[in-house]
């Protein structure tokens, strides 16, 4: 059995994308409360990258992979109505991580 198998009829699937979604946020916004608090982003770690924005990147690479992922998977799945559903939810929720997470790699991460 492939653990990593995408069922087409599982209706979980269309909010698979906006959890990981949810997550990112969770996990952005108090990595950003906890860098800010311990003062990473005086730490240089690659030139002018901080440790606070290398682990917000980070981070965020991480969520975008799982969304990618997802997506790709439910792309091979396209042919029911629910599988198809679930893919343009996914999509959806790509597109809302790039545009709602890319200030983390220009805005001043603690004020």
């Amino acid at each position: 059995m492939n653990v990593w198998a995408i069922h087409a009829r599982n209706p979980l699937l269309l909010g698979a994308g906006f959890t990981i979604w949810a997550a990112a946020f969770v996990a952005l916004y108090s990595m950003l409360s906890v860098g800010c608090a311990f003062g990473w982003q005086q730490v240089e770690v690659l030139g002018p990258i901080t440790l606070q924005r290398l682990q917000l990147v980070a981070i965020l690479a991480v969520h975008l992979a799982a969304i990618i992922f997802l997506v790709m998977a439910l792309r091979a799945h396209g042919q029911r109505f629910l599988a198809r559903a679930a893919y343009w939810a996914a999509l959806a929720a790509l597109g809302a991580s790039i545009f709602n997470f890319a200030a983390v790699f220009f805005l001043s991460a603690c004020v």
